[in-house]
């Protein structure tokens, strides 16, 4: 497969630059592993794509890091790869706001409203599609990219479901005062593999940011070891109505103040997320019928790629074929009934 990295990071500045909205942060990323195998092995594939892409990065062992970033505890066998240049972070609102801003600019027509029906027309070769205030849109293709969502339309419009795996996450910010704020403003962002942690096999931190509200907040996620799927609109809505998982907001937590030296938190807050993965770990760019395409399934890891995503999808239904480097077998729709998306309950 090839990598839309390069392409990724060209695209991000042009929007920015062209939008006059920042939402790219090149902080670096210190990428740390455990000293188990599994761990080693994924450190050591990532530092091989790193390289092969040419990016600015460096291995580095426990003294290393110790010296090179005294406010974030390291066990003696860690082992990192630390990554400048554009490594970061991005704010995804103000990445939207920027794309939606020069969208609207090249003259999209943007509709803010939830769709509350859409129906197919074969005779006539257009989509009807319904918003809550009564407008009616015709369309003769369109693009689902509605993440979790996307199979409760697929049913309605296809008769048919992808496999897709809706996981619930949850995402813990830690409050801080000026002074803490301003103390860890230097820490990159973190994804750290975890050594035999009865909770979270891995998390992901980015360094103080300050929010709409005024608050500064330094802001931790992870995954579960195991997850229970969203399956049906009500289960998403009641979790996206939460503060989250207990369990898991408890032990992000932990791991925070147990990794950052001298952290004190002035409140905790925390969010409920969801994502959407593929039994192939890619998303689904892909042509369902006539008319017809998709583009969802992010895996947990596309927000930096989102844009080009959204272009390979949007291209793929303007052509009506497949363009660009990347082979369409790697971005393939599966259905539900073709194979099971992995391990969920």
């Amino acid at each position: 497969m090839g990598d839309a990295g390069p392409t990724v990071d060209g695209q991000l500045c042009e929007i920015a630059d062209r939008s006059g909205i920042a939402f790219h942060h090149p902080v670096g990323l210190l990428r740390i592993s455990s000293s188990e195998p599994d761990a080693l092995v994924s450190l050591r594939q990532a530092e091989d794509v790193g390289r092969a892409l040419h990016a600015p990065l460096e291995r580095l062992g426990a003294t290393e890091l110790a010296e090179r970033f005294p406010l974030i505890k390291f066990s003696p066998q860690a082992q990192a790869l630390h990554e400048t240049g554009d490594a970061g972070f991005i704010v995804p609102r103000a990445l939207v706001a920027a794309q939606t801003k020069i969208a609207a600019a090249q003259g999209a027509q943007l509709v803010r409203e939830e769709v509350s029906d859409i129906a197919r027309d074969r005779q006539r070769g257009v989509f009807e599609i319904t918003t809550q205030s009564g407008q009616q849109i015709l369309a003769a293709r369109v693009v689902f990219s509605v993440h979790g969502y996307t199979n409760f339309i697929l049913r309605q419009v296809l008769g048919r479901a992808l496999d897709l795996a809706s996981l619930p996450h949850t995402t813990v910010y830690a409050e801080l005062d000026a002074t803490q704020a301003q103390r860890f403003a230097d820490v990159p962002v973190l994804i750290w593999q975890l050594a035999g942690h009865p909770v979270l096999p891995s998390i992901y931190s980015t360094p103080p940011m300050r929010f709409p509200n005024g608050r500064s907040y330094l802001k931790i996620g992870g995954p579960l070891h195991r997850y229970s799927a969203l399956r049906t609109p009500d289960e998403m809505l009641t979790w996206f109505h939460s503060a989250g998982d207990p369990i898991e907001i408890e032990a992000l937590q932990s791991v925070l103040v147990e990794v950052m030296d001298g952290l004190q938190v002035a409140r905790w807050a925390s969010k409920p997320c969801m994502n959407t993965y593929t039994p192939h770990d890619h998303p689904y760019i892909a042509q369902l019928d006539e008319g017809l395409f998709v583009c969802t399934g992010g895996c947990g890891s596309a927000a930096k790629s989102s844009d080009e995503i959204g272009r390979m999808g949007a291209m793929l239904a303007l052509e009506g074929k497949w363009t660009g480097d990347l082979s369409s077998e790697d971005f393939a729709a599966v259905y539900a009934s073709d194979s099971p998306c992995y391990g969920v309950p």
